[in-house]
């Protein structure tokens, strides 16, 4: 699948295809200042997304909403920027979003070890009476 990114000027419509990561992306850049990315919540959670956000926000400021199942993403950014640096920061945000679904599914095939590991470790502690 392909994510179709247009970039918007004033005469000018330019598109360029970039692969899509994942399934249910789009991005659209309206005249540089800002970028809506699309995500598929039956793919990507809520939090997920957020988590990732949270990393670009030294960069941008973000508006996110639900419509029907997508979860709308509006990149804010202070000054319009070039098509490459559009590109490269939605490559980055795909990829957090990818990486903290990741740590999102291990954190929970893992739960059940952890809650071992730590209950035997304070176990030893005396803190915990058998």
């Amino acid at each position: 699948m392909l994510s179709t990114v247009h970039t918007h000027h004033t005469h000018h419509t330019h598109h360029t295809l970039l692969p899509d990561i994942k399934h249910g992306l789009r991005m659209k850049d309206e005249g540089g200042s800002h970028i809506d990315l699309h995500f598929d919540n039956s793919v990507f959670s809520l939090d997920t997304v957020k988590r990732a956000l949270y990393r670009f926000a030294d960069l941008c400021s973000f508006d996110i909403s639900l419509i029907d199942q997508q979860i709308k993403v509006t990149l804010h950014v202070s000054t319009p920027i070039n098509k490459s640096t559009i590109n490269d920061l939605c490559f980055r945000i795909r990829n957090e979003v990818l990486d903290q679904d990741l740590r999102d599914t291990i954190s929970k095939d893992t739960a059940n070890i952890r809650t071992l590991i730590l209950a035997n470790a304070f176990s030893n502690t005396g803190l915990i009476k058998s």
